[in-house]
C-alpha cells in the first residue's frame, strides 16, 4: 500500500479524481489542502460453532465456542496537494487496504 500511495507524489489532483473518482472528502488544515477517499465493506463470514463435552457423574457439560459472523473492513487513502494541485503527500490507514493490487484494488497505483 505504501508503493501504490508514493506512486500518486508528483501527479495533479485530477489525475488522482479521473482513476479514483471524487473524493469523499476534503478539508484544510494548517494551510495544507487533504483529499480523502474511503472504502468500507462489510463481509459475512461462515459461522461455525465448536463445542467439547465434560460429564460428571449423571451430568454432561457443553462448552461452545462460535466463530465467524460479520467482519467490517474500511481503508482510507487521503492526498495532499500543493498551490498547484501537485499531489505532495500521502497517508491510508484501515484494516482493509490492499495487497495486491487486483480486483477492486487494480486501478489504485497511478
Amino acid at each position: 500500500m505504501d508503493q501504490i500511495m508514493e506512486s500518486w507524489k508528483g501527479a495533479t489532483l485530477d489525475e488522482a479524481i479521473t482513476k479514483w473518482g471524487y473524493p469523499d472528502g476534503e478539508r484544510n488544515i494548517a494551510g495544507r489542502s487533504l483529499y480523502q477517499w474511503d472504502r468500507n465493506v462489510t463481509v459475512a463470514l461462515p459461522t461455525t460453532t465448536t463445542g467439547t463435552v465434560t460429564t460428571f457423574g449423571n451430568t454432561s457439560y457443553l462448552n461452545g465456542t462460535t466463530t465467524g459472523g460479520v467482519m467490517n473492513g474500511s481503508c482510507q487513502r487521503i492526498l495532499e496537494v500543493d498551490n498547484a494541485n501537485i499531489i505532495v503527500g500521502t497517508q491510508w490507514s484501515g484494516n482493509n487496504c490492499p495487497f495486491a493490487e487486483m480486483g477492486p484494488y487494480a486501478n489504485w497505483r497511478r
